[in-house]
């Protein structure tokens, strides 16, 4: 009964061994990897409200304006967000052009792209250290982890900035390996720099401050930072500033003294990258969102970094640890940021720590002390779990597609675990990368767009469309709905968002929260207008503030461009997710 199971081993490793040893070939399949994971989401899952759209509308209208060096969203400046992200969407936006400045995809596109490559270069840059086969292992843990594939899916700038981010710590770490009488290559140390200034440029100091960290720690590791001289910073410096000093051109000409208006704890805040949490986060959430984020590789890191510890008189376990244990304490202790955007930027790390552990461990007598891999059932209940959840909680029914990709993914990881305790983990994490991809698809193509009820603007603009397909373009007003969504996708003009404001201006659209009709007729009757024609109603969440919602639909001088739906008053308010007051729900 061995000699097969040495087969399957031996037939699994020429095929990785291929991979990894062909660079060109190994990173062809990470890409496609990738895009087979990341591009369908991306074309497929609506607009998600908050940071993704405000950075996306910030965009729309730079372009529309004309004005590259103000990007500001509405009034608001956002002197904590650097220029890169604008420019890079704005690019996109401009190659697309006007007919599409409203479509999601397209203000993703760049941060898809860097993912990926990012994914490449994990592979490409640490394949000469780990050899091919573990970089290419590593790569594709780091790609399917969750976190990793949000990154991917939002208009946001950590997706972007975790290219440079991830080159510029490989590059350090492969300056770091050399020997002292090795030569330094110069191309090198000008990537890490360049890197660095791209990072800045995208994200402020996160590159620096992820740098610093990892320094820090391995000064205490290793008293000795004599080697930092290899990456050149007398010629390093100053092409790092010059790619970055955008930034400062565009906060000078914004602010006129850089930051001006921010205290010193909120500009150290700003500095350390672009997005911010009202409040600190509580002890332990970094390390809770690494743990949750970095799916499969979770289960053998313990393990993993144990083995990285006890083997800390080599330099590569050295440089790994400080890697994570460097930024992990700056995020504990320092950090504003949410941990579901930061804690990326260490994945690489633990990836290449847990590949090395697989080759090392598989098919050995005994599973690595500490493993988390599951008991088969449990893994597979956990898929079924979180799925039958998601359309419990939004009064959903899962089509056939659905139920099928789920109970797909739900054998997939039931596999990897049977695989996995079997000590079989070359296998492990073939079918733990399958069931990871296909659970990102099932979720963010399949699952997340037919939950109607949790997208409020996709749906009014359904309603709106399918009542006036000749309305396309006209200004709308909005009432009780102030989400970043309705401006980005209704169009609606952020000045006619009061009762007051519509009855002056007088819209052709209005659409009206339940909750605010009564002062919506009361200001069109004060005005002597016609609160126009009922043309559609729609039922949906505001995920955001976790209220149910009603929008009544009303047309006023589209005569001929519109036809009110059947039955529009006969609109019924559903289940909210989480009750709160009236007065929080818009």
């Amino acid at each position: 009964m061995a000699e097969p199971a040495r087969e399957v081993r031996a037939d699994r490793a020429t095929w990785l061994t291929e991979l990894g040893q062909h660079r060109g070939r190994g990173a062809l399949a990470l890409i496609l990897l990738c895009l087979a994971i990341y591009v369908p989401g991306v074309l497929r899952l609506p607009a998600v409200d908050r940071t993704e759209i405000v950075y996306a509308e910030t965009t729309r209208d730079m372009v529309a304006r004309g004005t590259w060096l103000d990007p500001r969203y509405g009034d608001t400046v956002h002197q904590f967000r650097p220029i890169g992200t604008y420019w890079a969407q704005g690019i996109m936006a401009s190659i697309a052009g006007p007919e599409f400045a409203r479509t999601i995809a397209v203000y993703r596109a760049p941060g898809v792209i860097a993912v990926t490559l990012a994914v490449a270069a994990l592979f490409w840059l640490a394949a000469p250290l780990v050899g091919g086969p573990v970089a290419f292992m590593a790569a594709a843990l780091f790609a399917v982890a969750p976190l990793t594939v949000l990154v991917s899916q939002l208009a946001i700038t950590e997706g972007l900035s975790l290219l440079p981010a991830i080159v510029a710590m490989l590059c350090l770490l492969r300056l770091y390996m050399l020997r002292d009488d090795d030569p330094s290559p110069t191309w090198l140390a000008m990537l890490f720099w360049f890197s660095l200034g791209i990072g800045i440029l995208l994200n402020a100091l996160l590159v620096p401050i992820l740098i610093i960290a990892t320094l820090v720690a391995l000064a205490v590791m290793d008293r000795d930072l004599s080697w930092l001289t290899r990456t050149r910073p007398i010629i390093g410096v100053p092409l790092a500033l010059a790619i970055a000093s955008p930034w400062i051109v565009v906060r000078m000409m914004q602010d006129g003294v850089p930051f001006s208006g921010l205290g010193f704890s909120a500009i150290l805040e700003a500095l350390g990258g672009s997005q911010d949490m009202k409040l600190r986060a509580f002890p332990g959430t970094f390390v809770l969102a690494l743990l949750l984020g970095f799916l499969p590789g979770t289960a053998l890191l313990i393990p993993a970094l144990s083995k990285l510890w006890s083997g800390r008189d080599q330099r590569i376990a050295r440089f790994l640890l400080a890697w994570v244990i460097g930024y992990l304490a700056y995020l504990e202790l320092l950090s504003s940021k949410p941990g579901t955007y930061t804690v990326q930027v260490m994945f690489p790390a633990l990836a290449l720590a847990v590949a090395m552990l697989v080759q090392g461990a598989d098919g050995a007598p005994k599973l690595p002390k500490w493993h988390a891999i599951p008991w088969p059932p449990i893994a597979a209940i956990f898929v079924l779990v979180l799925f039958v959840g998601l359309f419990a909680a939004t009064g959903a029914r899962p089509g056939l597609p659905a139920i099928v990709m789920i109970a797909v993914v739900a054998t997939l990881f039931y596999v990897s675990a049977v695989d996995g305790r079997a000590n079989r983990l070359a296998l492990w994490w073939r079918d733990s990368v399958a069931a990871l991809a296909l659970f990102a698809v099932t979720l963010l193509v399949v699952v997340l767009p037919s939950l109607d009820t949790i997208w409020p603007a996709r749906q009014i603009a359904r309603a709106i469309a399918t009542a006036c397909p000749g309305a396309t373009g006209v200004s709308t007003g909005v009432l009780g709905f102030r989400e970043p969504s309705g401006v980005f996708i209704l169009g609606s003009a952020r000045a006619l968002q009061t009762p007051e404001a519509i009855a002056r201006s007088k819209p052709p659209l209005r659409i009206v929260e339940a909750r605010w009709l009564d002062r919506y007729s009361q200001a069109m009757q004060a005005s002597g207008a016609s609160p126009g024609i009922e043309l559609g109603c729609v039922s949906t969440t505001n995920v955001m503030r976790g209220c149910g919602l009603t929008f009544r639909i009303f047309g006023d001088g589209l005569d001929g461009r519109c036809a009110p739906l059947a039955h529009a008053a006969a609109c019924a308010p559903i289940s909210s997710l989480r009750v709160k007051s009236d007065q929080a729900c818009d």
